[in-house]
């Protein structure tokens, strides 16, 4: 694989990650509403079972994104062998450098490289929101502050 190759692979797991990450965004916004108008007031079983399915969609995103990881590594690693071998461009040395750890991280003082840091917050950002959304299935009382909707038969003419 050339080193023009790896980079290309490179910037299409920087958008596939931009997609996994506005898919979550998409699910879980649908899944607050759904909560919010339909989920929240409904029984235990129905809450346990919406939760299920979400979690669902969420896990299979998280294996899709953690084989996008894989990939990534490998990617990084094959750049290290081009390095090695003297052949590695500018361009190549730059996507490099976004996965050696080479400046102090602004938070810990520890070194991280950019794609740990992306991925760590990553990490943390979809635990934190796969806990905000058990706690609100299971433990927040939802009361319907919109426009309360009913159907309702009319009377026959």
């Amino acid at each position: 694989m050339t080193e023009g190759e790896v980079v290309e692979q490179l910037v299409q797991f920087t958008n596939i990650l931009l997609v996994g990450v506005s898919l979550i965004f998409s699910i879980v916004s649908a899944y607050v509403v759904a909560l919010n108008y339909f989920i929240g007031t409904s029984n235990f079983s129905a809450k346990l079972g919406s939760f299920a399915f979400v979690s669902l969609v969420l896990v299979m995103l998280v294996v899709v994104l953690m084989g996008a990881q894989t990939t990534q590594a490998g990617l990084i690693e094959r750049l290290h062998e081009i390095e090695a071998a003297g052949e590695l461009s500018a361009a190549g040395r730059a996507v490099l450098a976004n996965a050696t750890p080479e400046w102090a991280g602004a938070i810990t003082g520890n070194m991280y490289s950019v794609d740990q840091l992306v991925l760590i917050l990553l990490w943390a950002g979809l635990a934190f929101v796969y806990i905000s959304l058990g706690y609100l299935t299971f433990l927040h009382r939802w009361t319907p502050d919109a426009i309360p909707v009913s159907i309702e038969q009319r009377a026959a003419r």
